[in-house]
């Protein structure tokens, strides 16, 4: 069984064969961007992606993901994603590109 990072990473790579999507920072740490906006990193043990707030508040209810924090406030679009699930992972990643792709435009 791969490892959270081990797991990102290779989703990672699966999304820059995309040519809109590119690698830059957020916060300490680097991220995936879709048309210069960030839609997933890695950070602790945990993935960390946006995703529209009622999606991201019923991945919170279900206990699939966990609340993202920056010092006191609950960001209400970002949610964390610890337990390594390849299908899961995969799929909520892609919703997540989806996602801030319309943003971007």
């Amino acid at each position: 069984m791969a490892t959270a990072q081990e797991l990102y990473d290779d989703l990672v790579a699966e999304h820059l064969t995309r040519p809109q999507v590119s690698v830059g920072r957020m916060l300490h740490a680097d991220g995936l961007k879709v048309d210069g906006k960030t839609y997933a990193f890695f950070a602790g043990d945990r993935v960390i992606l946006k995703l529209p707030a009622p999606r991201a508040a019923e991945l919170l209810r279900d206990g699939t993901a966990e609340v993202v924090r920056m010092g006191r406030r609950q960001m209400r679009e970002w949610v964390g994603l610890r337990v390594p699930d390849e299908s899961v992972w995969r799929d909520l990643l892609g919703e997540a590109a989806r996602y801030v792709e319309t943003l971007a435009k």
